[in-house]
């Protein structure tokens, strides 16, 4: 049970460090950059088959909602509001995380003693 557990918090950890990447990326250079033209393509409207189906979950996980949350909050607001905007949502995502993160480790603890 405890290999499970590792395995899936190991993938959920590479995915937060993907989000993360891609966040920092389109905060830096912005959405006219080849890295962002490269994660549009994974994402389908209406997948056909099951390999759609599995790059728009791969998508989601990886690269979503820090691609559309920075497509959304620039739509909106554009220029350097948006992006301070953006990075204000990115440092408020990154405290939620902290805090859920140590609510997890608590758990940990006080089950494995």
């Amino acid at each position: 049970m405890m290999i499970v557990y590792g395995v899936v918090t190991y993938l959920l950890y590479i995915c937060l460090a993907f989000q993360y990447v891609t966040a920092f990326v389109f905060f830096a250079f912005g959405r006219n950059n080849p890295y962002a033209r490269f994660i549009e393509t994974f994402y389908e409207h209406q997948p056909k088959g099951w390999y759609d189906k599995f790059m728009n979950f791969f998508y989601i996980m990886n690269y979503g909602m820090a691609h559309r949350g920075y497509v959304k909050v620039m739509e909106k607001h554009g220029g350097i509001k948006g992006k301070l905007r953006y990075a204000g949502f990115v440092f408020l995502a990154t405290v939620i995380l902290i805090i859920v993160a140590n609510i997890i480790t608590a758990i940990e603890i006080r089950l494995t003693s």
